[in-house]
């Protein structure tokens, strides 16, 4: 399936004043969409088209990514800020609480962002990674790789070694057209990976969350992922697990109608 139309963009000034974009597709309920690393909002592409305009979509650009704006000083909390000032923003629009979906370091976002805003009406969290343990070195590799300019040895790694991807499996994302913006985010890399090595679970970080909380886990995923997947869901007093059984990471790109469905059955 193919998108029609063009998505309107909307943009949203965060706490620290860095400039965030939205594109916006479709129509009915309002659904924010939180992106992961190593693509922009166009990461959602397959999963947005399959909604068929019955859903409002709110594809945000997160900080350092896409259209939006970055900031020194890199911390995790700036974008739990991020997400919450937009989700309210698309509440005002919209006239009423909406739904937040976040899948892998984006599922982060949205938690924090969920925990800091009252407009959030039901969560979707895909495999947040909060707490994930890098293998030894990994993330030392990763970070001089980019400051020897080599960027795409960078994101290899991370596939590799962190997301367990098999050779055939990173070729055919070198061959995909979306490869060039893949490497434009890998400045991104290794402070993200810092972030998620450096969290620090607290009792009551997240029971400020009150919506609904949907959180999908893959049987197939890497364990290091599948750990951290259930600590988050440990921190949230009203969530329900849904087991991806066959899938992995990726199943709201490679499988996106049966994704949607079930995110469109379980936000309406």
């Amino acid at each position: 399936m193919t998108m029609a139309g063009t998505a309107e963009r909307f943009d949203v000034t965060s706490r620290d004043g860095t400039k965030l974009v939205m594109w916006v597709r479709g129509a009915g309920p309002a659904l924010v969409l939180v992106h992961g690393s190593l693509m922009d909002h166009r990461r959602w592409d397959p999963v947005v088209a399959e909604f068929d305009s019955s859903v409002s979509t709110f594809a945000m650009d997160r900080r350092g990514f896409g259209a939006s704006g970055d900031a020194p000083g890199y911390d995790i909390e700036r974008e739990f800020d991020d997400v919450a000032a937009v989700v309210d923003a698309v509440a005002a629009r919209t006239g009423g609480p909406v739904a937040l979906w976040g899948h892998s370091y984006g599922a982060n976002c949205a938690m924090g962002g969920a925990a800091r805003s009252a407009n959030v009406g039901r969560l979707i969290l895909y495999e947040p990674s909060l707490g994930l343990t890098y293998p030894p070195g990994t993330l030392d590799a990763i970070e001089q790789a980019l400051a020897g300019g080599d960027p795409e040895r960078a994101i290899v790694l991370l596939l590799t070694d962190v997301l367990g991807m098999s050779d055939a499996e990173v070729a055919a994302m070198k061959a995909s057209p979306l490869w060039e913006a893949r490497l434009a985010t890998a400045p991104t890399v290794a402070r993200e990976g810092r972030a998620e090595e450096g969290w620090v679970w607290r009792p009551g970080q997240f029971t400020t969350i009150t919506a609904p909380t949907l959180m999908l886990a893959g049987t197939e995923s890497p364990s290091p992922i599948a750990r951290c997947t259930q600590l988050a869901a440990d921190a949230i007093p009203n969530v329900r697990i849904h087991t991806l059984v066959g899938h992995g990471h990726l199943a709201h790109v490679i499988h996106p109608s049966m994704i949607a469905t079930l995110v469109q059955e379980f936000i309406t």
